[in-house]
């Protein structure tokens, strides 16, 4: 479990939502200190709510009451780091209490979230002046006022369109008809918000159209669409799911949610509810553009690159079917095909941030290159969202890097990081892992010893992301007895569902209790069943899946001969290479210096444990020994998987199979040296992480 799931509801039954309406009721009513008095019950109660820390932390500065506001400011945004108001929030805070160089940090942060955001460049020019730095202040102060006029403007412009749209849609109903103006008029302004990438304002329009009209599959559709763009994708399934009760055949509606669930790694459901589509529709390019992508997140590259074909066949200037094929081909090895798909991608669209970002990861991307110039552009640009100017900073720090400039390339990647709004709680994950290593003790594996399957096919190799899982799989995929299944969600989902098959109301891993002999023997034989589904024949299939490092207890639990590989690399090259990694999904910890350290730590803790109350269960393999004794090790691990030795582990880069994560370039090289050490480039620049490694 990389995230944490909040509890939407309070236990009265007053939803989580009404309860922060309320808290923001008396807020903009004056009401401080009920507003706070309020917040603090929330807090007591959702600890891991950010915006329920930033009303407490608003509140109390309101209140006058500085440290109590700094404190709690502080934890809303070291949960969320990508949202500008908790920052200026924070910013302010320090500044009450005189802390000028701290609050100056955040309002930068801020401002590079938010370039419009005003209040950020007015602190920037109060933190500069108390810090004594006049100039700087100055020009700050200039800065401000300048984006006070601009946003004024903009302000008045959108009023100004809100009546006109109110006036003509007035002139289009009848009177008396004012639910359906309402309606009329938000539907009007949320399509102008979408087609302006102000994706938050658009929701809103949405949500107050719906509330008129609840049975309009319209806005229903609109938000599912939307929660997608903005990564939300739990709520976009839920509106979904609504929208296709309202109108169950609609082709752009079945499209959108099955490629939610793609992105929540559902791919079965996806694939099947997309192939229905495409036979329901099998002249239109979306269901098969769409099938094109899903395949791909599934590790299909190859049926992916047909389908991306068929859509050229008809629209032969799709840029996204253009970017889809050159992205397969990648991950089907196919490495230089695929860089050319990424440039004829950049020359139908020169501003398409996934292509500037994967040239620049496989080093086909420099400042000199005639791309760098449409990136530099677009990043000046106040308009462009957030989720896109990330995606830019890091294509920007990759390039950097690519010539060789590693502390300007690191800055940039720095910045592309900050601007991801995730939410992650350290004090929450620590809680979560506390919970697992009091569940899987000695008293557990005694009452399990003989239950589970006694099958010795499955083989999963875990540990932190980017420590060497792929190298390893590779090795022993090029065994002619095994099969590599790349990242695997199966355990992962088993894991956080396993309470409904128990009858246990409790979550995972409290509903453990619930486990009998049957029941393990039943959710066992489904779990081979469909990990079968990948090589009907192999003596031994990979999951690759890392984060099933919470998981060892399950697996030796349910499995007792399953093989457990355990990957391990230097912490800092280890937590360096996530930072420049961009995850998709639920990685939210690796955005940040400090909680990447904090959450490193606790998976070691949890490593430990795993050792400890199941000795000799869990073979650990070093990265840097893998890589300065290829054959040794490599001998060991086919040994440990209870296979005879075969020299194409080796020649593990000349073996051709899929492979669908951030490492599919290298592990298709021999064995180098490169990575080992690379943090020492980065060491001022590591400071934070390094500092959180040594629990500072």
């Amino acid at each position: 479990m990389d995230t944490m799931v909040i509890d939407p509801a309070a236990n009265d039954g007053t939803t989580l939502s009404d309860l922060l309406q309320g808290a923001r009721d008396a807020m903009r009513r004056g009401r401080f200190h009920e507003a706070e008095a309020a917040c603090g019950t929330i807090v007591e109660t959702h600890p891991d709510q950010p915006d329920a820390s930033f009303l407490l932390g608003l509140a109390a500065l309101r209140n006058g009451n500085h440290e109590t506001a700094v404190l709690h400011l502080e934890r809303a945004a070291d949960m969320r780091r990508g949202c500008a108001p908790y920052r200026i929030a924070l910013g302010q805070a320090l500044i009450r209490q005189g802390d000028a160089a701290h609050a100056l940090r955040h309002f930068e942060d801020a401002r590079l979230l938010d370039p419009r955001a005003q209040d950020a460049v007015f602190g920037q020019a109060s933190a500069l002046n108390m810090l004594g730095r006049k100039a700087e202040s100055a020009v700050a102060q200039k800065e401000a006022f300048a984006l006070l006029r601009r946003n004024l403007g903009r302000r008045l412009a959108r009023n100004f369109e809100a009546r006109r749209v109110r006036s003509s849609v007035a002139l289009c109903t009848l009177p008396g008809q004012t639910k359906r103006r309402n309606y009329l008029v938000e539907m009007k302004l949320g399509r102008r918000h979408e087609a302006r990438n102000d994706y938050r304002a658009a929701i809103e329009c949405f949500e107050r159209a719906h509330a008129v009209r609840p049975t309009e599959v319209r806005p229903v559709h609109a938000l599912g669409r939307l929660y997608f763009e903005v990564d939300d994708f739990p709520r976009s399934r839920h509106w979904l799911e609504k929208a296709l009760e309202l109108d169950p055949q609609n082709m752009d509606i079945r499209c959108d949610h099955a490629r939610t669930l793609s992105r929540m790694a559902l791919h079965d459901e996806a694939l099947r509810l997309l192939e229905d589509v495409h036979d329901d529709h099998p002249d239109a390019v979306r269901p098969l553009l769409t099938l094109g992508w899903a395949r791909y997140r599934a590790g299909q590259s190859q049926r992916a690159i047909g389908d991306f074909d068929k859509v050229l066949e008809v629209a032969p200037r799709s840029v996204e079917a253009h970017y889809g094929r050159a992205r397969a081909l990648v991950d089907a090895g196919q490495i230089g095909d695929g860089k050319r798909w990424l440039r004829r991608t950049l020359a139908l669209d020169p501003a398409h941030a996934g292509a500037i970002r994967e040239l620049a990861i496989h080093k086909e991307l420099t400042p000199s290159d005639s791309a760098y110039e449409a990136l530099q552009t677009q990043l000046g640009d106040p308009d462009i969202p957030a989720q896109r100017r990330a995606v830019l900073r890091m294509a920007a720090g990759a390039a950097h890097i690519n010539a060789g400039s590693q502390t300007e390339g690191f800055s940039h990647w720095q910045k592309g990081n900050a601007l991801k709004d995730v939410v992650f709680d350290i004090e929450a994950y620590t809680r979560y892992a506390d919970g697992i290593r009091a569940t899987f003790d000695d008293a557990h594996f005694e009452r399990t010893a003989d239950w589970g399957n006694p099958s010795d096919v499955p083989v999963f190799v875990l540990g932190m992301p980017r420590s060497g899982t792929s190298l390893v799989e590779q090795i022993l995929a090029s065994h002619s007895k095994v099969h590599g299944a790349g990242e695997r969600e199966e355990m992962l989902r088993l894991a956080d569902g396993l309470a409904e098959p128990l009858n246990d109301t409790r979550a995972y891993p409290d509903c453990l209790d619930s486990l009998t002999r049957e029941k393990s023997e039943t959710i066992t034989r489904d779990f081979l069943n469909v990990l079968r589904r990948a090589d009907p024949h192999a003596a031994r299939i990979i999951d690759k899946m890392p984060g099933n490092f919470h998981h060892v207890g399950l697996i030796a639990t349910l499995f007792p001969k399953a093989k457990i590989i355990h990957c391990i690399r230097d912490p800092r090259d280890t937590c360096l290479s996530i930072f420049f990694g961009d995850f998709v999904g639920s990685h939210p910890y690796s955005y940040d210096l400090t909680n990447l350290g904090r959450y490193y730590r606790q998976y070691e803790r949890l490593m430990q444990h795993w050792h400890d109350v199941l000795p000799g269960r869990v073979f650990d393999i070093h990265y840097e020994d893998l890589i300065e004794d290829q054959e040794g090790r490599s001998r060991e691990l086919v040994k440990f998987c209870g296979l005879d030795w075969e020299t194409a582990c080796l020649d593990f880069h000349k073996t051709r199979r899929n492979v669908r994560t951030r490492s599919n370039a290298q592990v298709r090289q021999p064995i180098y040296r490169s990575s080992m050490g690379r943090w020492r480039t980065y060491a001022d620049e590591l400071k934070p992480l390094t500092d959180a490694l040594a629990g500072a």
